[in-house]
């Protein structure tokens, strides 16, 4: 038997391969324009610390950065901070596991954004509760977390089942949908070309991402539709902001 944890995706699941899907299905389209947006939710200006959570290939905190922000990129996967470094060379990266003790260059940040659907990625609902944990550890006294990310309740709207698989597929990229509502559990099994990527992600209602954000110790919980602070409605995703 193995000594290795149980983990629902490999490190480097998140790769170039799955951005080169993400960016046919058009998941990326608009963070320039969102960036500013989402530092008027954070209440963040020029000069303000924020990390991006989760940063991937590095195209959201870069345009942070464009923004005037001192922008830091984190990420466990060494092969996404490197083609970060390589595409968008102007934050600052760092690779790392959040479920570890935070070194002190990751914490006091005025703000955190953690996108895409970044969290909900823990082994087990406690992991995923440790790394809410993280995320205020890694803000100070007032700072502000936005989470961008699809809830239940727009995987039903989508899905339009509660159960079973869905197939479909989208600008010429092939998905394959298996979804629990009981539990949670979304895999999808995506085919681009010579690109084949499965992922797979734990999804939660909004009030329990609510009692994860109160129980890691943030406060003033706030939902969107969009960064533009429009209201949350079923087919939209979920914008939560809190304050640390």
């Amino acid at each position: 038997m193995s000594d290795q944890p149980p983990i629902l995706n490999e490190v480097d699941t998140y790769g170039p391969a799955y951005m080169r899907v993400a960016n046919q299905l058009g998941r990326y389209e608009g963070n320039e324009e969102e960036a500013p947006l989402a530092m008027e939710l954070l209440g963040v200006k020029a000069g303000d610390r924020v990390v991006d959570a989760g940063c991937g290939l590095g195209r959201f905190v870069a345009a942070l950065a464009d923004n005037g922000v001192d922008a830091v990129g984190v990420d466990i996967s060494e092969i996404a901070i490197a083609e970060a470094k390589r595409e968008y060379p102007g934050p600052t990266y760092y690779v790392a596991d959040l479920m570890q003790p935070l070194p002190p260059e990751l914490k006091g940040f005025d703000g955190l954004v953690s996108l895409s659907s970044s969290f909900g990625f823990g082994a087990t609902v406690a992991e995923d509760e440790a790394m809410m944990r993280a995320y205020h550890e890694m803000l100070r006294p007032g700072g502000k977390m936005a989470m961008e990310l699809s809830d239940l309740e727009r995987s039903r709207y989508r899905l339009k089942t509660d159960e079973g698989v869905v197939e479909r597929e989208t600008n010429g990229v092939q998905e394959t949908l298996d979804v629990d509502f009981t539990t949670g559990m979304l895999h999808v099994h995506y085919v681009y070309g010579d690109d084949v990527v499965d992922s797979r992600i734990r999804m939660y209602e909004a009030e329990d991402l609510d009692r994860m954000a109160a129980e890691a110790g943030f406060h003033d919980v706030e939902h969107y539709g969009n960064f533009a602070g429009g209201p949350k409605r079923p087919e939209d995703r979920l914008v939560l902001v809190a304050t640390a």
